[in-house]
């Protein structure tokens, strides 16, 4: 498990930092579950060819249907450690949505409007906290709308974040009807605000798994002004502020 926690910390650092708050075995599962989502997510970052994208992306699905299936395991360690850690085998099965949603990540430009890109995001970021909250230790009710807009506000602000990337590679999020960087940013801040509020009705236990949250307003207002990633002393303070305050 060290391992797989030096795996994440060094792949998704923000969601690592927010898991530092949950007693030992919650941090546990978050890590196999965030492990689980960046192996599924790199497929395109590893794979050019659609076809190999394709077979790879099946591979995980299968994966995650015999873990829910209580089937053998396949030796992997992030799958490992999802199986070990999660005290039901529902996760696995929602995780298999991400495999589904990731099968865009292939495309050039892969979404015709708007929409589309918060479907993407709703099966992505927003079922990632999702599933990280139904298995912590807190009261498991989330509030109507709650990671809807948490899950947007995180993978648009992810999707601005990693737009060089992206564009060095002849791709773009950018929906194909229209649609700009700024109006990418407005949707981020719209989503933040609308799930600030809901986050109040969660229990302080729900902290870790969704509290990543915070640090949306400071990468966006770092994007607005072209400055590079947040040091991470600034998203320490903003989660330990964030985590005393109760607010988001």
């Amino acid at each position: 498990m060290d391992d797989l926690d030096t795996l994440v910390r060094r792949v998704d650092e923000d969601r690592w930092l927010a898991a530092r708050f949950a007693p030992p075995l919650v941090r546990e599962r978050l890590i196999a579950i965030y492990a689980v989502n960046y192996e599924i997510a790199r497929t395109a970052e590893t794979v050019r060819e659609a076809g190999l994208g394709a077979i790879r992306l099946e591979w995980w699905r299968e994966a995650l249907e015999e873990i829910a299936e209580g089937k053998a395991l396949r030796v992997q360690p992030a799958l490992e450690a999802l199986k070990r850690g999660l005290p039901d085998r529902s996760a696995a099965a929602q995780l298999q949505q991400i495999v589904a949603a990731r099968a865009v990540d292939f495309d050039a430009q892969p979404f015709a409007a708007w929409a589309d890109v918060d479907d993407y995001l709703d099966a992505t970021a927003g079922l990632v906290m999702r599933v990280c909250i139904e298995q912590g230790d807190a009261p498991k009710h989330v509030p109507d709308g709650f990671v809807t807009a948490a899950g947007r506000a995180w993978g648009y602000t992810g999707l601005l974040r990693a737009a060089e990337y992206w564009r060095a590679r002849g791709r773009s999020a950018l929906p194909k009807d229209g649609g700009d960087v700024a109006e990418m940013r407005q949707r981020a801040s719209r989503a933040y605000d609308e799930a600030r509020v809901l986050a109040a009705e969660l229990p302080h236990e729900a902290f870790p798994a969704f509290g990543y949250l915070a640090l949306v307003p400071g990468y966006l207002k770092a994007i607005e002004q072209r400055r590079g990633e947040r040091p991470l002393f600034l998203r320490q303070f903003t989660l330990i502020a964030a985590s005393a305050t109760e607010r988001v």
